[in-house]
């Protein structure tokens, strides 16, 4: 059952969805459909937070069991104080580390079959909150006013972090960003042994970089691919300073606007990574 106004009726809890407070109670024996049918509202009611926004790729750094979650804005639910989470931003975005481990228990004090849970993000220990934290180097910044392109956001720092994909060989986690703050999105490298982050790919203006994958070892090769769609794909007033002079750039070199383009980053002999 799902209230919209308050029921004043103590077998409803108060939940938060969509920016809306809502009253769930569970009807007995009803579990496992409310969990398929109306997952977020089931996972509300059962202590999981539905305020992050926006959470997107996710990807497993196995050898160090620590995942990574690209959270591409920060903002709403996650600023505004009226959740469980409260956080200063940036709007940019960050993506945040976890570390995953074995021997975890769930709030009724049940252990967890696995060897996989984070326990930086939710509850940890006799289910006290802890924090997730990004690496500082992963953590997006805004602009008080935009530089000389328009962009909303420092062009040198990762901004709203989409595609994520970790490379054990190279041990570095890649991030491919779709932007509302960067003229041009970009694929970025950060090397969590060194902690430096590299910019490796710029995408046409308006484009998103997409299709991330890291592939270890193929004939010996380890090799990084990427895409980008809808180039062109104008915002005000991100793209305002530059559209008249690329526009015209990119209609013809990219099929009016509806071209793509798919490809890969090599040159690493898997045989050479430590």
């Amino acid at each position: 059952d799902v209230a919209t106004t308050n029921p004043n009726d103590p077998s409803f809890t108060k939940i938060r969805l969509s920016g809306k407070d809502n009253w769930v109670r569970l009807k007995p024996g009803m579990d496992q459909a409310a969990a398929f049918l109306e997952t977020h509202r089931y996972a509300a009611l059962v202590g999981g937070s539905m305020s992050f926004s926006k959470w997107e790729g996710t990807t497993v750094h196995a050898r160090d069991k620590v995942a990574y979650i690209a959270m591409r804005y920060i903002q709403a639910s996650m600023i505004d104080g009226s959740t469980d989470i409260k956080v200063e931003g940036p709007r940019a975005g960050a993506t945040y580390a976890m570390n995953l481990k074995a021997g975890q228990k769930d709030a009724s004090a049940m252990a967890m079959a696995s060897d996989w849970v984070p326990v930086d993000m939710a509850m940890a220990g006799d289910w006290v909150p802890v924090d997730m934290a990004p690496p500082a180097a992963l953590v997006g910044e805004d602009l008080a006013v935009p530089d000389a392109l328009g962009n909303l956001a420092n062009a040198d720092k990762v901004a709203n972090p989409d595609n994520l994909k970790f490379s054990e060989k190279l041990r570095t986690l890649f991030i491919g960003e779709d932007s509302g703050m960067h003229v041009n999105n970009f694929l970025w490298a950060y090397n969590v042994d060194t902690r430096q982050l590299s910019r490796i790919l710029s995408c046409p203006a308006g484009a998103e970089s997409t299709g991330l994958q890291g592939v270890d070892d193929i004939n010996g090769w380890t090799c990084i691919l990427s895409n980008f769609q809808h180039p062109a794909d104008w915002e005000t007033p991100l793209h305002d300073k530059i559209k008249s002079t690329l526009d015209p750039l990119i209609r013809a070199n990219c099929k009016d606007r509806c071209g793509a383009a798919v490809g890969y980053i090599t040159g690493l002999p898997q045989t050479a990574q430590a």
